[in-house]
């Protein structure tokens, strides 16, 4: 296979299984009316306490707006809530609300079934497989960013 074809097969792929990923979760867990996104969030916040959006951002690797954006929406569910820190009044972080705190377990819970039927028809060594590929991956992408800056 030449160069051209294989960026169009793993470009390809890259949009196929992004496409299908995020179809999977948005379906596991609509029940909690939540997206992958904003459950990646809750788990974060619960993990580390309050943050701010750029922090919550460079963790998650997402784009600070669309991290504000989320943020708004979990507001509105009273999931989070916007604090001004009390020594610098400039800085706003996000924390869980109570209502947050009471419903974590149960997100836990829908995020662990969801891995176990994520991994459940593959080996350890299909996951180790997927995740090398991917490094792989990741590496050349960073690569090919660090020459096209130069």
């Amino acid at each position: 296979m030449d160069l051209v074809n294989y960026s169009i097969e793993i470009g390809g792929l890259l949009r196929v299984i992004d496409t299908k990923h995020s179809k999977i979760i948005n379906q596991f867990y609509s029940p909690q009316n939540l997206t992958g996104p904003s459950i990646n969030i809750l788990l974060l916040l619960e993990n580390e306490g309050p943050l701010r959006v750029g922090d919550i951002g460079a963790e998650l690797n997402m784009v600070d707006s669309n991290v504000s954006a989320i943020c708004s929406r979990l507001e509105k569910m009273d999931l989070v809530s916007r604090v001004r820190v009390k020594d610098d009044q400039r800085v706003v972080q996000i924390q869980l609300t109570e209502t947050a705190n009471e419903r974590m377990q149960d997100i836990r819970s829908n995020v662990g079934d969801f891995q176990q039927l994520f991994v459940k028809n593959a080996s350890p060594q299909d996951l180790e497989d997927i995740l090398n590929g991917l490094k792989k991956l990741e590496n050349l992408l960073d690569n090919v960013l660090r020459e096209k800056t130069e």
